[in-house]
């Protein structure tokens, strides 16, 4: 398994779909994607502490956008 950075155009997509774009950037910060040795990718986050919910809830809304695009879904 390796770890790879979340692609530039999935940022900016999330990021337009959420209104604190600030936090959201700040979000990104802890995701990764994990390419699996059959090739599939998994987005992974790594948030250091939970103690500012706010961070830590628009971290697992840029994890759960970020999964459905590159599944190939709409974000409505």
């Amino acid at each position: 398994m390796r770890e790879l950075p979340v692609p530039t155009h999935i940022k900016e997509e999330v990021i337009k779909r959420v209104s604190n774009k600030r936090l959201a950037e700040e979000a990104f910060r802890y995701i990764k994607l994990v390419e699996k040795e059959d090739g599939t990718l998994w987005v992974k986050e790594e948030l250091p502490s939970t103690d500012n919910h706010a961070l830590m809830f628009m971290v697992l809304a840029c994890v759960n956008y970020t999964q459905r695009l590159l599944r190939g879904e709409e974000l409505d």
